[in-house]
Order: C-alpha cells, then structure tokens, then sequence
C-alpha cells in the first residue's frame, strides 16, 4: 500500500513539474531568444502581449508571422498557445537593481490580421500604428490594460476598443471603433480624431475626446477627475446630465435646455444620439 502511494505522490510531482517546464508564463518558461517568429495562420484568433518594463513598438508587416526582437535586459518569451500567441518580456527579480532596466522591444504583426489583440503594459513606453488614416489597421477587438507608462495608438480600426488604466498616459489618434469603452483610476486618456460610441468609467484622472462628427451614443460615469468632449457644431444629441456635485456645462445651443441644481438637458440637432452623463465630483465640459 504504502508503495503504491510512493508511486501516486511520485507520478503527480512529475506530472506538476512537467506543467511547470511547458508553461511559459511560469518563472520556468523556456526563453525565446530575440528575432524568433511563429507563423500567423487562420487559426490564430489572439495575440496578447505582455509587457512588463519595456519600450515597445509594434509594426505592421506583409510576412504572415509573428517576429520579436528585443535588446537590453529583461526577458522575451514567445509561444503559441492554442488559437493565441503570446509574447511576454519582463524582468528578473536581479534586473530590477540599478537604473537603466528597460528592453527595447519590437514586434512584428501582420498587418492583414484582423482579429484579437490585448496589450497588457506595466511601465514603460508602448507605440502602435496602422498605416495612415485611409489604411487603418483593422482589428476585431483592442484590449488595452495599463498599469503606468505611456502608450499612443494610431489609425487603428476596431468592432471593440478597451481600455482599464490604473495610471499612466493613453493618447489615441484615428480610432474608430462600433464599441469604445474607457475605464480610468488614475492617469490621462487623449482621444483625438475619435469615431464611434464611447462608454467613461472615471475614477480620477483626465479624459479628453475630439471627434470630427458625432456617430454614436455616449455615456460618462465621474466619480472624480474631468471629461472634456469637443463635439462639431453640428452634432445632433440628446443630452441628459446629472451631477449630485461637481459641475457639467455644455457651450454648444441646446433646445428645450434645463438646468436645474447642477443637472443640464437639452437638444442639438436632430437629437439623434443620446449623451448620457452622471457625475459624482470633479466636471464635464461639452464645447
């Protein structure tokens, strides 16, 4: 009996450990070295990057494959996992003594994938671009999770845009989205050139919308912190505003308009899209 349970405890210790080795997000993982790639197929539906302490560039290429180069200190793993790759650079724990402990990171996309992608940034620096304005990088979904650092995204084109920043800066030109949502506890999003509907969780922080037409209903919850939404003149809307404190103003002509106690209402245009806005503290200007 008692041998048969060596066996058993014997069989789950090499089981566990083989899990241990083949898992890439583990502190086991096999490292990838800079300049490996993994072919793109039909069967990719998700590339997740993970970045922990870098500067990235991700670049839209005609190879079907996905392609990482990385100089400095730090680790790059990249690996297919079923319908998802994934590429993770991070630090080990020694790397993070002493001050210049960045990577330089550059991932290669093809620019004809158009399905998932999420970008998960600790710190540092995370650029991505499509090609102009006329040749956007087309994407299913864009999840975007920071916790500090900087990104800037531009003429990308998605079905759904997310966003869940903890600090940091987000600056977006170009995007044009069927579902755009915003959720901030601290930091500055910039969202110029904007089309489509957006959903505005704030917490703290700044957000700031440019949008060269009105294509969609908007919707901003404030607990704290300020939305600035610049809107052209001739956007038709319905606007419903509730502030228990703080302050909403709108500087475009509404009909019908009510204020009352902090609460504005009213009409442009047509009023065809709804602009739903509670606010808790902090301010929302429409101009």
């Amino acid at each position: 009996m008692k041998n048969a349970f060596a066996v058993i405890i014997a069989l789950l210790a090499l089981g566990t450990l083989y899990v241990i080795l083949n898992d890439n997000t583990s502190l086991f993982a096999k490292e990838s070295v800079s300049g490996e790639r993994i072919e793109v197929t039909n069967k990719i539906k998700h590339i997740d990057l993970n970045l922990e302490n870098s500067d990235t560039e991700v670049i839209p290429t005609d190879k079907n494959e996905v392609k990482v180069d990385i100089e400095g200190k730090g680790t790059m793993t990249l690996a297919r996992k079923g319908d998802t790759i994934d590429v993770t650079v991070k630090q080990k724990w020694y790397e993070w003594i002493g001050f210049n402990r960045k990577s330089d990171v550059t991932i290669y996309v093809p620019k004809e994938y158009d399905q998932s992608m999420e970008v998960d940034i600790g710190s540092g620096n995370f650029v991505m671009a499509g090609e102009s304005d006329s040749k956007k990088w087309k994407l299913d979904e864009l999840s975007v999770e920071m916790g500090s650092g900087n990104m800037e995204l531009e003429n990308i084109e998605t079905n759904l845009f997310e966003h869940d920043g903890s600090s940091g800066d987000l600056v977006v030109n170009g995007l044009t989205t069927k579902d755009g949502k915003v959720e901030i506890s601290s930091g500055d999003v910039e969202l110029s050139n904007f089309e489509g509907p957006l959903e505005g969780e704030l917490s703290s922080g700044e957000l700031t919308v440019t949008m060269d037409s009105l294509k969609g209903d908007l919707n901003f919850d404030v607990s704290s912190g300020g939305v600035k939404l610049d809107l052209p003149e001739e956007a038709s809307f319905k606007l419903n505003g509730k502030a228990s404190s703080g302050d909403i103003s709108c500087s475009l002509p509404l009909k019908d308009q009510k204020i009352e106690d902090g609460d504005i209402s009213g009409v442009s245009g047509s009023g065809k899209y709804t602009i739903d806005v509670s606010v808790s503290s902090g301010n929302v200007d429409i101009y």
